[in-house]
């Protein structure tokens, strides 16, 4: 997706969804509130990259570690990691990838199509013929 948003800076508008594989990730759920918890601080990237590099070690005492080192108010972040506005995002997330009929992560969409060959020349591919069906 770097490639992607580097060669289509004005283009391409990324948007990332939670889907907490929970019936296979144990601590699916509270990573996912974790980043939602990070994105209410301007921190969602940075707690996303911190929990993809730390992905075995995911319990709550690792994602209060977590927050505390990427420079959140950990205090704040507990509370929204609780909040029902955290878990209704959650919930939203998840309603959507059941709707279009996500199995599996990562799933990735280009304009409502389903995303088959997702190496850099596969989406430069689709993007430049959505790009010239929207000229």
């Amino acid at each position: 997706m770097d490639q992607v948003l580097k060669a289509y800076p004005n283009e391409v508008k990324f948007v990332y969804k939670e889907l907490p594989l929970t019936s296979i990730h144990q601590n699916a759920l509270n990573a996912a509130k974790a980043v939602a918890a990070a994105q209410k601080q301007g921190k969602f990237w940075e707690m996303h990259d911190k929990l993809f590099a730390n992905q075995r070690a995911l319990l709550p005492d690792n994602l209060k570690q977590y927050a505390q080192e990427i420079g959140l108010d950990v205090a704040k972040f507990e509370k929204d990691m609780t909040s029902p506005e955290v878990q209704k995002q959650i919930d939203a997330d998840m309603k959507l990838a059941q709707d279009a009929e996500v199995r599996g992560t990562p799933t990735m969409f280009l304009n409502g199509k389903r995303v088959m060959n997702r190496s850099f020349e596969g989406l430069k591919q689709m993007i430049d013929e959505a790009l010239k069906q929207k000229s």
